[in-house]
């Protein structure tokens, strides 16, 4: 019998892994497409089709091709990108314009045979579209010029996934499992008289005991007995159990709460200063972080004129927009009345060039009411860097930029300078 739901599990896993196999493959390769497809759509607003027209032709660089470039590297080293490039294809042969993997600008690159075969759409540059070939993803990105002129290229690299070695682990995990289940059903089958029966036994007083309702009379006499004082091990094991399960019920929520009120901000619930100075230590050696220092224009004002209850209306719109753009393990401090400090630890470039994108999108930022005379807003700066950083230098970057971005938020919604 035990032969027989061997052979039945064997067959059901291989079934079982099988439509895996499928479904991962094709996962995974939806997935490598994403990846190039999101890296191609990075590198087509970073490059602007007029400037690279301008390249194309003189074969010049400027200050603007050399900050493109950057970030183009910049996204290569975070990300699973292997290279991203930039041709200008001719009908003979095509020119790198960019290309993170050496070549420069003006660097001829010949048809080859795939190349060749589409030399009519690579000319005419409007289509986009992603292939693998040679154990590589490839995706092309047209780019045209502000009047619809045919620029070039942008082709995004990166390795495909080896499908036999998935193909290896899957068949390791599904056999791992299947012997794991064959063996736990044995053993589960020799130790149910010895082990599993008593647990059950005990399982049906405790519910007894708790005021569980029971429609059979086993149930209402080992109620009753537990009522009565049970002297049993299963009536002296459930008292001391239930007994202990609601002491630590009871601790654990005034622990719990006693934590929480002593880290966070009772106005915003964001995390206080005293958590902020215990976790500086920990913002010291991370591979990369951001800080976003935030602050509140006219709240002063809001609340000479108003009321302090306006102002704390307006602080708590504050606290809710930057947890509502945060990632959901950033960590938003109130530093002080209107100050807010987000700290974003282990995100590449991408991340924060996102978050910064949102930021900037919101900007001016108004959080009093329609009804208020007085007109509050959020100010912002930061810094990013990855390791060997120093912490204080990057806040301090953060706070200047948040101070310039302030004086630029004031100058555009014509407030006070208070």
């Amino acid at each position: 019998m035990i032969f027989t739901i061997f052979i039945i599990l064997i067959v059901t896993f291989g079934v079982i892994f099988s439509m895996f196999y499928i479904e991962i493959s094709k996962r995974t390769k939806k997935e490598e497409y994403r990846i190039n497809e999101a890296a191609a759509s990075f590198a087509a607003v970073e490059i602007d089709g007029d400037n690279a027209k301008t390249y194309v032709t003189t074969r010049k660089t400027d200050a603007e091709y050399q900050t493109v470039m950057r970030k183009l590297l910049e996204y290569t080293h975070d990300n699973s990108i292997t290279r991203i490039s930039f041709i200008s294809y001719g009908s003979t042969v095509g020119y790198y314009v960019y290309d993170t993997d050496g070549k420069t600008l003006g660097t001829k690159v010949s048809y080859d045979d795939y190349t060749s075969s589409i030399k009519l759409r690579l000319v005419e540059c409007r289509e986009k579209w992603s292939i693998t070939r040679a154990e590589k993803n490839y995706t092309y990105r047209p780019v045209r010029t502000a009047d619809d002129m045919a620029v070039g290229y942008i082709i995004i690299e990166s390795y495909a996934e080896n499908s036999s070695l998935w193909l290896i682990v899957i068949a390791m995990i599904m056999f791992s499992v299947a012997m794991l289940l064959g063996v736990s059903w044995i053993i589960v089958f020799m130790l149910k008289k010895s082990v599993f029966n008593p647990i059950e036994t005990f399982a049906s007083a405790a519910a007894a005991f708790t005021g569980s309702e029971s429609e059979d009379d086993n149930g209402d006499e080992l109620k009753r007995k537990f009522e009565t004082g049970r002297r049993d091990e299963i009536g002296h094991l459930g008292q001391s159990l239930i007994s202990m399960i609601n002491v630590i019920n009871n601790s654990r929520k005034d622990f719990s709460s006693a934590v929480f009120d002593a880290t966070h901000d009772g106005m915003t619930k964001t995390f206080n200063k005293r958590h902020y100075e215990n976790k500086i230590d920990s913002f010291r050696s991370c591979s990369s972080i951001c800080v976003i220092y935030f602050d509140v224009n006219n709240l002063k004002l809001i609340n000479d004129t108003l009321g302090h209850e306006r102002g704390d209306y307006v602080i708590k719109r504050a606290a809710e927009y930057i947890k509502e753009v945060s990632f959901k393990d950033s960590m938003c401090f109130r530093m002080g009345g209107d100050e807010f400090l987000l700290v974003v630890t282990n995100h590449s470039y991408r991340d924060i060039y996102q978050l910064i994108n949102r930021l900037d999108s919101d900007c001016p930022l108004i959080l009093s009411a329609e009804t208020d005379s007085v007109k509050c807003s959020i100010a912002y700066g930061y810094a990013y860097d990855k390791t060997n950083y120093s912490y204080e230098d990057l806040l301090a970057e953060a706070e200047e930029n948040m101070y310039r971005k302030k004086y630029e938020i004031k100058q555009q919604l014509n407030m006070p300078d208070r």
